[in-house]
């Protein structure tokens, strides 16, 4: 039953949108439009739901940085101790062997350029945080205080599981791919690195070892 209800629902929301699109179409600041006109407002009223709708799928964490932030405070074994967090920290090159992937585009051109002769240290956390900072690691974004510098919380987004990279640059940097999912994730692994697992030993009524062995099986 709760099948077909899915699929009623998708339906209706197929023909709600199908009929919002010409809807929105027809007026706007000039008035209503027809003909021509309207197959153009139409058109241009269509793009931009869907540059929207890439904006949300790319960027919105839906709040999820109370969780893998306040709950877990995953961002302090990522910028590690000598940065204001715990542990070692996690590296651009950990982050990779995660399954964590960079867009290239995002990459500031600063960055880009010092990346080509070879002076970005991809073993540093400080490197993690500087593409954070540039919103160029994909599906995960990065909360930074009013310094710039110190990372105090960090979500997650669609993104990083259903996006991915072509690799041009190097394996895991690349041109995005929306839409592809994320084969080489280990969010297991990525669960792991959290510095406080009460979230789920309260919950699961486990220790924090079962956790992590459970999380990273």
């Amino acid at each position: 039953m709760s099948a077909r209800f899915n699929r009623i629902g998708v339906s209706l929301v197929i023909l709600v949108s199908a009929a919002l699109i010409p809807a929105a179409a027809q007026t706007g600041a000039k008035g209503s439009v027809s003909g021509k006109d309207f197959d153009a407002a139409a058109a241009e009223q269509a793009k931009r739901y869907l540059k929207e709708g890439r904006e949300t799928f790319r960027f919105d964490t839906f709040g999820s940085e109370e969780f893998w932030g306040g709950k877990l405070k995953l961002h302090e074994a990522i910028a590690g101790e000598k940065l204001g967090g715990v542990g070692p920290g996690l590296s651009p090159e950990m982050a990779l062997e995660l399954g964590l992937k960079v867009d290239v585009n995002a990459i500031p051109k600063n960055v880009a350029a010092a990346l080509d002769k070879g002076e970005v240290d991809l073993t540093d956390p400080a490197s993690t945080l500087l593409l954070l900072k540039a919103n160029a690691v994909v599906g995960v974004t990065g909360f930074f205080a009013e310094d710039g510098k110190t990372l105090t919380s960090v979500g997650i987004q669609c993104a990083v599981c259903h996006s991915t990279v072509d690799d041009a640059y190097a394996p895991g940097i690349g041109h995005r791919l929306d839409g592809w999912p994320n084969r080489d994730l280990n969010i297991g692994a990525v669960v792991a690195l959290a510095p406080d697992l009460t979230a789920f030993t309260e919950m699961l009524q486990i220790s924090e070892a079962e956790v992590k062995k459970a999380v990273e099986a």
